[in-house]
């Protein structure tokens, strides 16, 4: 049992690992929600679908570092960092969607393989300045 629970190394009983589950699924269902409400509203001023793959690079991305990063939920530090990255990814979004390729609508599983390896850059990123800030 200790060996699957490398990257939990904190959890002690059964109920410690029950709520490490409950947040799991807490952050999926509020990133669905997420999704689902930005997709409806950036649907709605341009073609369809434009957004899609955006929204999927963003979730995908995203979920990636905290998951990779679940050790570090219990810093303030981490959380500001990871915030920040979302806001500076969402303005790349942004330029990248509606000023760059205007035109552009990417079908969502083209973007998960870049979404991936931007989740591990930017962890390492986020452990890297939150080593340097500590």
């Amino acid at each position: 049992m200790r060996r699957r629970l490398v990257h939990t190394k904190n959890i002690r009983n059964a109920e410690d690992m029950k709520r490490l589950s409950v947040s799991d699924n807490a952050i999926v269902w509020s990133a669905a929600a997420v999704g689902l409400i930005a997709a409806i509203v950036l649907d709605k001023g341009s073609a369809p679908h434009k957004w899609h793959a955006a929204i999927m690079w963003t979730g995908v991305a995203f979920y990636g570092v905290l998951i990779f990063g679940r050790k570090k939920w219990g810093s303030w530090l981490f959380w500001i960092l990871w915030a920040f990255f979302l806001v500076l990814h969402g303005f790349a979004m942004w330029v990248i969607f509606a000023q760059l390729l205007p035109r552009l609508i990417l079908g969502t599983v083209y973007v998960v393989p870049l979404a991936f390896v931007e989740s591990v850059l930017l962890l390492i990123i986020i452990l890297k300045t939150e080593r340097m800030l500590e």
